[in-house]
């Protein structure tokens, strides 16, 4: 049925312009003898579509390969995708009726690969979600020591990444897919949210799921409410709705909760024993006229899941490092649906996540995830809320989210104010002479004028060098900047700001010609 079907209809893949650009960079670094390599793309970038065009190449050639994913969900997801471009496969996962391990490409289940084998060995690995990295399908890939792997993810921000990724090819930067129309920057909200002192944490520095639920039940009164009224508000009534949970106790009072209020919330989660209930309540959602108003997820829908119509993303499950966690939950509601006509999303966030990770989430969407060996820090340092962080990232007006000094729900603009400077969505104090920060006699870069580049441009270039982690990196760079303004005291806020990776050439190449300075000089002074 499916050859009958799939060869008549099947959909044309039309590469974007930075699409192909992409393959392109993945070529050289094939040409370079880079065998792993990870494609960074943002939610609505197409990845699913680059991966097609891959497999669609691979099997033109004759050459086996796999595609690999990790939830039953994506799994079909992503058998859809290649059925709509008439790319021919079968599935390795469980007891599927497409198994069929001799055609050209196979969609796998990691899970259903780390017990079975395969008739051949692929030429090409395309590892879907490459950033939750596991085992059993990384020790697979390694003894592949023949085929070509991409890894797709939107945030490589997982700790160890490069030690398994020979590189990465940035294929564009969210800011710049919301400009062209391809995603919906969503409106969002800081509701209320437990205390950060009500969270326990795990073996890992994370908040505690437990923790998370009890202290999440709470509120959960709130969380329904705020839902009725923001939908009410911006979409004139309920929405497609994703809610994220920390546990499935918490899903249950969730759903309790929303039906109390009238409302048909169903909750699917790692626990459900029956794989078709779940499938039958996701094909549901999926409807456009759905009698589904949310699915409530409790670790299943975070990673890959696409419905473009869901209008409303809901947080409850709160984490203190997980900057990857929190923007692939933020991404299932970015999608534009020309179809239902959706031209805006909403996030209501119950964790408190967007005041621990708003800044770190807006400079990864303008400048893209940067080196992997920078980009895999970003998932390991714990975030701080506190009244300082919620004045950067918080609207005093409507609790919306601050992008720089403008909320981006109601347009309220911090006022200026004297010895404040406002850089990059951040307001740090900035002691300031009457003609600014001088710099050491001599030195007559352009940059100068403005020395937060020149900070930036010192970090990256520290950063990329250091070999004894990120807080040396950022006290050699301090280093740095008191060697170009003698007696200048760092201004606050500064020495813990994110890690640009496009900063300033001009002031990259101060700060390492500083360096090689201060080297000379020793050897100089040794001698």
């Amino acid at each position: 049925m499916f050859d009958l079907l799939s060869q008549a209809e099947a959909k044309e893949i039309n590469l974007r312009d930075y699409q192909s650009d992409a393959i392109e960079g993945l070529r050289n670094c094939i040409r370079q003898g880079k065998r792993k390599t990870v494609l960074c793309a943002g939610t609505g970038a197409g990845k699913t579509v680059m991966a097609s065009h891959l497999l669609h190449e691979a099997d033109r050639k004759g050459s086996y390969s796999l595609i690999l994913v990790d939830r039953v969900a994506l799994v079909n997801q992503t058998s859809a995708t290649l059925d709509e471009y008439g790319i021919r496969h079968g599935i390795l996962q469980g007891i599927n009726p497409r198994y069929d391990p001799y055609q050209n490409v196979q969609v796998c289940s990691i899970q259903t690969l780390a017990r079975r084998m395969l008739p051949r060995s692929p030429s090409l690995i395309v590892y879907d979600e490459c950033h939750a990295q596991y085992r059993s399908t990384l020790e697979y890939i390694a003894k592949q020591s023949q085929a070509v792997v991409v890894g797709l993810t939107a945030t490589p921000f997982t700790k160890g990444m490069g030690q398994h990724w020979d590189d990465v090819v940035n294929v564009i930067p969210t800011r710049k897919l919301i400009e062209g129309g391809h995603l919906i920057e969503p409106t969002i909200y800081v509701a209320r949210s437990p205390d950060d002192s009500q969270l326990g944490r795990n073996s890992y520095g994370e908040f505690s799921d437990s923790s998370a639920s009890a202290a999440g039940i709470e509120i959960v009164g709130d969380v329904v409410s705020e839902w009725i009224a923001k939908t009410g508000e911006h979409f004139g009534g309920p929405v497609k709705t994703i809610v994220f949970s920390p546990t499935v106790e918490h899903g249950r009072e969730m759903c309790a909760a929303f039906k109390a209020a009238g409302y048909n919330f169903q909750q699917v989660s790692y626990l459900d024993h029956d794989d078709d209930e779940r499938a039958a309540k996701i094909a549901e959602f999926r409807k456009p006229d759905s009698e589904i108003h949310g699915l409530i997820s409790c670790g299943v829908l975070t990673k890959g899941f696409d419905v473009p119509d869901v209008g409303c993303g809901i947080s409850c499950k709160p984490y203190r490092k997980s900057l990857s966690s929190h923007m692939q939950e933020i991404g299932r509601v970015m999608r534009s649906h020309k179809e239902s006509g959706k031209d805006k999303a909403l996030w209501l966030c119950h964790s408190g996540n967007v005041e621990r990770f708003s800044l770190d989430t807006y400079d990864v969407w303008e400048n893209g995830c940067g080196p992997l060996d920078a980009a895999e820090k970003r998932d390991s340092k714990a975030r701080e809320r506190n009244s300082e962080e919620r004045e950067k990232v918080v609207c005093p007006e409507c609790s919306g989210a601050l992008r720089g000094s403008t909320c981006t729900a109601c347009g309220w603009e911090k006022p200026a104010r004297s010895g404040v400077h406002a850089v990059d969505g951040e307001m740090h104090e900035f002691h300031l002479g009457s003609s600014g920060m001088q710099p050491r006699a001599g030195l007559r870069a352009a940059c100068l004028s403005d020395p937060r580049k020149v900070w930036e441009g010192a970090l990256a270039f520290t950063s990329e060098r250091s070999a004894k982690g990120e807080q040396h990196a950022r006290r050699w760079a301090y280093g740095i900047f008191s060697g170009i303004y003698p007696g200048q005291k760092l201004p606050r806020g500064w020495f813990d700001s994110p890690i640009r990776s496009t900063v300033d050439p001009a002031a990259y190449a101060l700060a390492e010609r500083e360096v090689k300075r201060f080297r000379k000089g020793s050897k100089r002074g040794a001698a």
